[in-house]
């Protein structure tokens, strides 16, 4: 990803490929609040909501203005007020984050079901790869996700049918999921032993 500004003063920002995401008049700056490494820019002072601006991770910044990038979100924030002539740079101060306020620990506690915990660890993993296949088939995936104030592990295990082995019998959830009540998805296959629906259960 490439920031730049045009000489009609217009930020543009571009895509690996190239193509142009986005071009925006002006900009603030502001540490996101839920990505540590990340910054949300939108056309206001104040923060806001994060949907009505930009998210983007430092990690995924090539270059900014002509010159290279490859830091965390503080530096990338210090090359942005030097290159860039944003409308500001703003801090977000705000109370030390604990466990108790922040809100992907709230949203953890909302994960109450195995698909959205699964969709919660998804979207959130650390780990790179985590997948242990044995004989082609898929037998444990885990994810690891580290947030600023907890960390939690999910593990599936696959549980493949006796009878016919290469259909999913059912998959256990286990680790972090104390709040899950039914960690168990059980698959059900038709006579052509398509997967018709799944049910769940608790271990």
């Amino acid at each position: 990803m490439k920031i730049k500004q045009e000489e009609n003063g217009n930020i543009v920002i571009t895509g690996a490929n190239g193509d142009i995401l986005y071009i925006l008049p002006s900009m603030y700056v502001h540490q996101h609040k839920r990505k540590k490494n990340a910054i949300l820019l939108n056309n206001s002072p104040s923060y806001g909501s994060e949907l009505s601006g930009i998210s983007i991770l430092a990690n995924n910044v090539n270059s900014v203005g002509d010159v290279h990038f490859n830091g965390d979100v503080k530096q990338l924030k210090e090359l942005l007020s030097t290159q860039i002539a944003v409308s500001g740079i703003v801090s977000n101060k705000q109370e030390p984050l604990t466990k108790e306020n922040d809100p992907n620990y709230v949203a953890y506690l909302q994960a109450n079901t195995f698909e959205k915990l699964l969709a919660f660890v998804k979207a959130n993993k650390s780990n790179i790869g985590g997948v242990t296949v044995r004989d082609g088939k898929i037998v444990e995936e885990e994810y690891l996700c580290q947030f600023e104030t907890f960390i939690i592990r999910v593990t599936l295990n696959y549980i493949y049918r006796v009878d016919k082995p290469n259909l999913v019998n059912e998959v256990l959830m286990f680790g972090s999921t104390t709040y899950v009540l039914k960690p168990v998805k059980v698959y059900q296959y038709d006579v052509n032993d398509e997967i018709v629906e799944y049910q769940y259960r608790e271990v």
